[in-house]
């Protein structure tokens, strides 16, 4: 296994812990009430609490830490013997990928806190749910055409051990991902904030699972 560049990591968990800094940077700031819906003619239909605001902001960090341990540690598996200068181009290909995923969250959830210090009028829960379903979305449309390899995907033992069982669970996780990212969209225009955000990290746990959970059943399909 290729040792992790320190520098590279330290990078990703500065893009994590920033938008939370700059939160608490401009917290007392804040106002205790925020409006959070809005009719078409601007007239406030919703209020939340500052307490409401801040469960929004720390599910997003979880959301990029979970992220982050995702595709850093899960799973765990040896590399091939492949030459050293494809393992090198393979690594910076993953890190390329990674390091877009959590700029993208590290930009996102800092427009979002800078919007409500400005006191604009938007639906900051609908704008939460939009941009994290938008991202999944996004992953599910990339995973569906990810060839096997060792570095980027669901790489479990039974994916790794088979092209057929990696295209098959690719596109399972694909549509599984790019679905869901599709209903988190619309339900953020529904969701009350504190229902929306557990909802989202239980529905985190059903797109970790699922795709290993089939990639062993095909397996053992396969079997017999």
């Amino acid at each position: 296994m290729k040792k992790p560049d320190i520098g590279q990591e330290l990078l990703l968990l500065l893009l994590l812990i920033l938008p939370m800094v700059y939160l608490g940077i401009i917290w007392p700031s804040l106002p205790d009430v925020m409006p959070t819906n809005f009719s078409v003619r601007g007239v406030p239909e919703r209020v939340g609490a500052k307490s409401d605001f801040l469960l929004l902001m720390t599910f997003l960090f979880f959301t990029n830490l979970l992220l982050y341990f995702l595709f850093r540690y899960i799973p765990h598996v040896d590399e091939p013997d492949i030459q050293h200068k494809d393992m090198t181009a393979f690594h910076r290909k993953y890190y390329q990928i990674r390091f877009m995923i959590h700029i993208y969250l590290a930009i996102f959830t800092a427009a979002i806190i800078f919007m409500a210090s400005q006191g604009h009028p938007f639906a900051i829960e609908r704008w939460v749910f939009t941009g994290v379903g938008l991202l999944i979305g996004v992953i599910g449309i990339y995973l569906r055409r990810l060839e096997p390899n060792y570095f980027i995907g669901v790489r479990t033992p039974w994916t790794l051990k088979s092209d057929d069982i990696w295209r098959e669970t690719h596109a399972f996780a694909g549509n599984l991902w790019l679905y869901t990212g599709i209903v988190m969209i619309i339900a953020g225009f529904f969701l009350p904030v504190v229902t929306g955000v557990f909802l989202l990290i239980f529905i985190g746990g059903i797109l970790a699972a699922l795709p290993y959970i089939y990639s062993y059943r095909l397996f053992n399909t396969d079997k017999g």
